[in-house]
Formats: C-alpha cells, sequence, structure tokens
C-alpha cells in the first residue's frame, strides 16, 4: 500500500516536537520533523506559557517539515488551560502549573471551602494535587482576576491549540481527567464543584472520546502551513497517548512515563474507588477509550534538566549522557533526596546539597554525585509508588518504561534494582507513537488492541533491564523512606 503521511505535536513542559510518521499498513516509522524550547516564562511573578511561540512554532513544523501530512494531532502535559472571551479571543496566556500562587496553601483552604477530601474524591475519583485546574480555578476567584471573571470558554491546552488550528472547541477525555472537576464514575463536568468554585458551568464544553476528526486547518492556519491537513483529537494527555504504545501484550499492564514528570500507572477497565486511595496519593487517570488508569505523578526527570540549566548558565553545558557517564563513576546510594520536594524552579544543584545537609548525609560533591543522587532518588520514588499500586493492580510481573526516560539506561537499571522486577523500555516517542496510531484508527487503518500491539512490535525496539544487587537496594529503600520522617 502507498505509505501515509501522518504528524503528532508532543509537547512536554521543556521543548516541543513536531514527528513525521510513515504507515506502511503493518509498521510506523517516526522522523522527527521539528522541535523548539518550552519552558514557562515568569513575569510580575506569577509563569505563564507562551501561547504564541508554541503556535508558531507547530505551524512552522507543519510548513517546514518537507512533505504535507494527510493529518495531524497535539497531545501535551496534564493541568494548564487557557480562557477565551466571548469573541473567542485568548484573553491571556496560559498560567503555568509551576506559579507559586498555585502552592499547597491554597490548595489546603479550597478542600476546606469546597467540602473537604471526602467529598472531592466522591465527585471525581482523582486525588488531591495543588497544580490542578480545580485548585488553579479556586484561587483566580478568590482574588479576582480579570481573565477568569471575563472568560466565556475555558479549554485544556491541547484543545486550545486544537481550536486556534481549526475553530471548533471541545474537550477530549483523557485531558479533561486531569482538571479535579471531572466525575471519571460519571462521565461528566462535576458541576456541583464548578458552582461551589463560583465560575459558570458554561465555561466548559462538551466532552468527547479521542479520535474525533475535527476538520481541517482553518484559513489563518492553511495559509501559514501551505496545507490543509486534518485535525485530529487524539488523546490530550501526553501519558495516555504514551501508554497506548507500551510494549505489554496484555490491556492490564503497569509502565512508567518517565520525562520530565514520571508517572507510575496501572492500566485497568476498574476505577478505583477506595477512598484509602487519597491517603496514598493514588488518582484515577483517563484512558484514550473510556478507560481508567490509577496512577501516582512524581517529579521525573525535570530535577536533572534544572540542574542541568544551572550548570550551563555557570558555564558547563554538559550533554545528558556526559553526566550519565559521570554517575556511572560515583559510589552506589550516597546521598538521596524526596523528588517532589523539587517541582518548582530553582537553583537545585544548591537546593540537593541543602537536603543531604540538613537530612544529615553525604553531601553531594561535583556534578557526577549530583546526577547519581537524582537517578538513585527517582527509582526509590517509583519503588515507593509501585508497592502502593501493587495491592490495587493486576500485571506487575514487569513495568513497562515508556517516554525519554527510555534512553536513560542508568535510570532504567535502577528502577529494575530498585523495584526487584524486570524493566522492558519501549520507545522514547512513545506519546508521539500514542498520539499517531490514535489518528491511524479514526482514518480507519487500524482496528482494535491486537493490530496495534502487532504494529508496535514491529515498529519499536524494546530493552530488558533485570534487577540487580537487592540487599544494597533494600537498605537504601528504608534510608529513603526514613527522609519522610526527617522533615514534613
Amino acid at each position: 500500500m502507498k505509505k501515509r503521511i501522518l504528524m503528532a505535536f508532543d509537547l512536554g513542559a521543556s521543548s516541543g516536537r513536531g514527528i513525521l510518521a510513515a504507515f506502511d499498513g503493518r509498521r510506523v516509522e517516526l522522523r522527527e520533523a521539528a522541535r523548539f524550547p518550552n519552558s514557562p516564562s515568569l513575569l510580575g511573578g506569577r509563569a505563564y506559557w507562551n501561547l504564541l511561540w508554541i503556535m508558531d512554532n507547530i505551524k512552522k513544523g507543519i510548513a517546514s517539515c518537507g512533505v504535507k501530512p494527510e493529518s495531524m494531532g497535539v497531545d501535551t502535559w496534564g493541568v494548564d488551560f487557557g480562557l477565551l472571551d466571548g469573541s473567542g479571543g485568548l484573553l491571556s496566556m496560559p498560567r503555568s502549573y509551576r506559579d507559586n500562587a498555585f502552592d499547597r496553601k491554597n490548595m489546603e483552604e479550597a478542600i476546606a471551602a469546597l467540602g473537604g477530601e471526602h467529598e472531592l474524591f466522591l465527585e471525581t475519583c482523582l486525588s488531591n494535587w495543588e497544580i490542578n485546574p480545580l485548585f488553579k480555578l479556586y484561587y483566580m476567584k478568590k482574588h479576582g482576576e480579570e481573565a477568569l471573571e471575563s472568560a466565556k470558554t475555558l479549554l485544556m491546552l491541547p484543545n486550545l491549540i486544537e481550536y486556534f488550528l481549526t475553530g471548533k472547541k471541545h474537550s477530549e477525555y483523557t485531558i479533561c481527567a486531569t482538571t479535579q472537576l471531572y466525575n471519571m464514575k460519571q462521565k461528566k463536568w462535576a458541576v456541583s464543584l464548578i458552582d461551589k468554585i463560583g465560575i459558570s458551568r458554561d465555561l466548559f464544553t462538551e466532552v468527547d472520546y479521542a479520535g474525533k476528526i475535527l476538520g481541517p486547518l482553518n484559513q489563518e492556519a492553511a495559509r501559514e502551513t501551505g496545507c490543509n491537513t486534518r485535525v485530529i483529537s487524539v488523546a490530550g494527555h501526553d501519558t495516555a497517548s504514551a501508554a497506548l504504545a507500551a510494549p505489554s501484550p496484555s490491556r492490564e499492564f503497569t509502565f512508567i512515563s518517565s520525562g520530565t514528570w514520571s508517572l507510575i500507572s496501572s492500566c485497568s477497565p476498574f476505577l478505583l474507588e477506595d477512598e484509602n486511595i487519597i491517603k496514598q496519593g493514588i488518582s484515577n487517570e483517563a484512558g484514550w477509550d473510556g478507560s481508567c488508569r490509577s496512577t501516582i505523578s512524581i517529579s521525573g526527570l525535570w530535577i536533572l534538566q534544572e540542574c542541568r540549566r544551572q550548570w550551563s548558565e555557570s558555564g558547563s553545558d554538559y550533554s545528558y549522557d556526559e553526566l550519565d557517564g559521570m554517575a556511572e563513576k560515583e559510589k552506589p546510594l550516597q546521598s538521596l533526596i524526596r523528588p517532589d520536594d523539587f517541582v518548582k524552579i530553582g537553583n537545585y544543584p544548591l537546593k540537593i546539597r541543602e537536603f543531604c545537609l540538613e537530612t544529615g548525609q553525604h553531601t553531594p560533591e561535583g556534578t557526577g554525585q549530583t546526577v547519581r543522587c537524582i537517578l538513585e532518588s527517582l527509582a526509590l520514588k517509583y519503588r515507593k509508588a509501585f508497592d502502593l499500586l501493587r495491592p490495587h493492580t493486576r500485571g506487575t510481573d514487569a513495568v513497562y518504561v515508556v517516554g525519554g526516560g527510555a534512553r536513560n539506561r542508568m535510570l532504567n537499571q535502577f528502577t529494575a534494582n530498585a523495584l526487584n522486577t524486570p524493566v522492558v523500555t519501549g520507545t522514547s516517542e512513545a506519546a508521539a507513537a500514542g498520539n499517531i496510531l490514535v489518528q491511524l484508527e479514526a482514518l480507519g487503518e487500524l482496528h482494535g488492541d491486537g493490530q496495534r500491539k502487532e504494529i508496535i512490535e514491529n515498529s519499536f525496539e524494546s530493552g530488558v533491564f533485570l534487577p540487580r544487587d537487592r540487599d544494597m537496594w533494600d537498605e537504601a529503600y528504608g534510608r529513603f523512606l526514613g527522609l519522610y520522617d526527617k522533615i514534613p
């Protein structure tokens, strides 16, 4: 058959990529056609995403890729949104989840005002996280932010991008589920929470599942790109897209989407409704077809990215391979951190040293020890999350790692060691691959799980990491858990 050419835009919190895909009927070939940096900008003490920059780079990516893709789809990180006025104009740049205003104090105040943890869980089946739109909107309403007061429509980031490409307003299930304003059980917006915040129900558009063909690019986008490619709404939450590309032979499996954020998830048709999961930090997330994933979110390779940025600003511009090489030469498991203490922008090499000093540990000396500390701590955090998920899920005989972190052999080996479980790696472009698979299904080229698994197996290599040094990692895990007792 003639190859079908599609394009996926996979936007992360540190970079955006345009990935071209060629499908020949049995396998998909991916090629990076465009890449651009992406990070929040600080202005007046607030953190924003530069949507103009993002849109310009998406259109430039389409125009410069050398072919005219038949269709395209967009996936992004979760929890961030934009607000439109009555004429469809953007009221402000989308606020970033890394904005310091969206902190634990604001979340705790909102929980009390909205009826408590029990009520929130009954409405959404999601765990509380200070960066969720529920708490961001509570903050914006409390402080009378003009953008919210003037808004007529709220769109999550991938749907906002789709709107400016096609003129179609809609909300896709997987990205809407990250709002903590969506009732996962009833599959509808949690209107009682929306009412309690004091915002209009009309802000929220109809929710549909991935695979909807929105239509061709609008006149403006078609003129700037030189083509009229169709836009297909894929699984807008990048983790949901990544799950589609995991090399598991089963529908029920545990995987880590490893990138700026690390999300450890177990795919299952069952929604976790036991309220004890609130205390464990487990949340329900959405699968592309209406299914569920029990998930724990972890601050991931963002910590290493921030350290690398800091070292670069100091005149030492290391590649990730160089950083891994330096870490490999250092002694194992000398210093540990709590990864989720490292979410906001900051001087992380200094913060890591301060944390280790405060907790009575060896203070990392030099770049290699800092990198090793980060990667080993992430692996031990994965174990903590894995142990919490295990009683609730099936498919834990192996853990599948997808996303950019799948290329980090050191982290993959540390993860196998910490979990004492085989780690199987899939494609580093898992979100883009899942994005493309949904497009193929929407175009009638793919039918069902079986064919999807065949395409994944035909298209992407996988690696296996077996656990080692169990006693040493068990001892380190005990020390890691002790860090949660030393500092609240």
